[in-house]
């Protein structure tokens, strides 16, 4: 597994079109313009017709696994931020692999998480997971998410920042075969500063408070 972009991999797939390619939890607009297949829990099957790759339409909860699909079905998995909302994100990655023998992950930075999907814990559908990399270990770590910093920008807004801090605010990983991932404890620190938020609770704040209120008005 290793850090990619979503360019490279979108190159990739256009370069290999007789692969079989599924798309999970693809949303009503924003499937993997690649794919074969496609899933969701919704039914947003007839926001895809035309499609001139598109042959199946799936309507599958990916929090009810085993995943419907046979080993190895696939050539390559889309999974474009799903991972943060599914429940159970280790058995759902070994379903990934199980069906699937290569693909891509994306999933927000946990600034990036706070900072536009704020706390929506009373949607179920809402993010479930703060996700990090480890480029040693080359392994997922999962971790509770938590509110710290209040959510303050949109997504029109994020869009617009994407071209110049996209690295900043979304993890882009290509895996092949496997997965390696874990569920970690929730110590943080640096330098003085140490939380464990098994434990203790944050009380939120707005990210750049103290400067908005020196701005003229």
């Amino acid at each position: 597994m290793k850090r990619t972009t979503r360019t490279h991999v979108l190159k990739t797939l256009e370069e290999n079109s007789d692969w079989n390619i599924v798309d999970l939890g693809c949303g009503k607009t924003a499937a993997c313009e690649y794919a074969n297949v496609l899933v969701d829990a919704n039914d947003w099957s007839s926001s895809y017709l035309g499609r001139s790759r598109c042959e199946n339409f799936i309507v599958h909860d990916v929090d009810n696994l085993p995943l419907p699909f046979k080993d190895k079905e696939f050539d390559f998995c889309f999974c474009s931020h799903l991972l943060e909302h599914v429940k159970d994100p280790i058995t759902f990655l070994k379903e990934v692999t199980r069906i699937s023998k290569r693909g891509y992950i994306e999933v927000p930075t946990p600034l990036a998480d706070n900072l536009v999907s704020g706390n929506d814990w009373n949607d179920p559908r809402g993010h479930k997971w703060w996700i990090y990399y480890d480029d040693v270990n080359e392994k997922i770590i999962f971790r509770p998410r938590k509110l710290i910093v209040h959510r303050t920008l949109e997504i029109p807004e994020l869009n617009k920042i994407y071209p110049f801090f996209r690295s900043s605010m979304v993890i882009e990983l290509y895996w092949d075969e496997t997965i390696d991932a874990v569920i970690g404890d929730e110590k943080y620190f640096y330098e003085d500063s140490e939380y464990d938020l098994s434990k203790q609770k944050i009380t939120p704040w707005v990210l750049g408070d103290s400067v908005l209120r020196k701005l003229p008005r």
